[in-house]
């Protein structure tokens, strides 16, 4: 991995090995890696890109990235899909402000939103309803890979919102490209997103 690679400072995955990660997920793969437990989470990633399992790089980064900046890796998928004539749905709403300020009550928007797995854009509110803050009353009880495989769940409903193969895969490309991004220690708007960029780095 050079320093130009797509992989290279993702300075919010540091200190995440890739079995780590793995391990977290109960992640399994078509083919055995080469990318060892103790090697950085990035490494995997890269590897899954390279043999064209982007749903399985997808997954890892999902677990990978800190739960704050996975949450708004979610909202961007989410916005992809729900937001209707420019307007983002309650839940989405509350997730983005929970993003930006992640305080119980901003938590405690989100609680309703998050209890209702029939409403629109439930899976990021129930995300950010799910991150540990320093000041909860009560320990999580939700086991800590929740977080990660709900913001996964929203890269695939962005992913497949698309009928024909060539434009699943610039959509896996463009997910990805998010989500590096925010790894990186950007706010995820590219391509497209930056043209109405409003939103500023996250953490």
């Amino acid at each position: 991995m050079n320093d130009k690679s797509a992989f290279a400072g993702l300075v919010k995955l540091e200190n995440r090995s890739a079995g780590e990660v793995v391990r977290l997920g109960k992640a399994k793969f078509p083919f055995r890696p080469e990318t060892k437990p103790d090697d950085p989470v990035e490494k995997l990633i890269e590897e899954l890109v390279a043999q064209n399992l982007m749903i399985d790089a997808l997954k890892i980064l999902a677990l990978a990235l800190p739960p704050r900046e996975g949450v708004w890796w979610g909202c961007l998928a989410a916005r992809d899909t729900t937001m209707i004539d420019g307007k983002k749905t309650k839940a989405l709403d509350a997730a983005e402000a929970w993003v930006f300020k992640p305080s119980q009550e901003a938590k405690k928007a989100l609680e309703p939103h998050a209890l209702d797995p029939g409403e629109a854009d439930a899976m990021v509110a129930e995300a950010a309803f799910s991150v540990p803050l320093p000041d909860d009353e009560e320990p999580p009880t939700a086991p800590p890979m929740l977080v990660g495989l709900l913001i996964f769940s929203a890269q695939l409903k962005s992913f497949f919102a698309f009928d024909q193969p060539d434009e699943i895969s610039q959509q896996g490309q463009l997910l990805l490209a998010r989500g590096l991004d925010i790894a990186k220690g950007g706010n995820g708007q590219i391509g497209e997103d930056a043209d109405a960029k409003e939103d500023a780095p996250i953490g």
